[in-house]
C-alpha cells in the first residue's frame, strides 16, 4: 500500500485552489465566460472603418492587444492551476516519488 505524503501549507493551498477552479470549469456559467475570453483573446481586432484617424486606430489596437493578452493569461492561469493541483493530488497519494534536491 502506498503511503500518503503530507503536503506543506503552500501546496495544500495550491491543491485546494486548483480543485475549486476545476469545479468552476464544469459550470454552465464558466462555459459562457470561457467563450467570451476565447473570443477576446483570439478573435479581437479593430474595424478600421469605424476609426477617424491612424492615431485613434493605433490606440484602439493597443488596447485590444492588451485585453486579448489578459484574457489569454487568465485562461492559461486557470489551466496551470488545475494541472498543478492534479500533480499535487498524485504527490499526496504517493503516486509520484519526490526526492530531495541534492546540492
Amino acid at each position: 500500500m502506498v503511503e500518503e505524503i503530507k503536503l506543506n501549507e503552500i501546496e495544500r493551498d495550491e491543491l485546494n485552489e486548483g480543485q475549486v477552479l476545476y469545479e468552476m470549469t464544469k459550470t454552465a456559467g464558466f462555459g459562457i465566460l470561457k467563450k467570451k475570453l476565447d473570443d477576446l483573446g483570439f478573435h479581437s481586432w479593430v474595424d478600421p472603418r469605424d476609426v477617424p484617424d491612424q492615431k485613434e486606430w493605433e490606440w484602439r489596437e493597443l488596447n485590444g492587444f492588451h485585453a486579448a493578452n489578459a484574457a489569454k493569461e487568465l485562461l492559461e492561469w486557470i489551466q496551470k492551476s488545475i494541472s498543478r493541483s492534479e500533480y499535487l493530488e498524485k504527490k499526496k497519494r504517493g503516486e509520484i516519488q519526490v526526492r530531495p534536491m541534492k546540492i
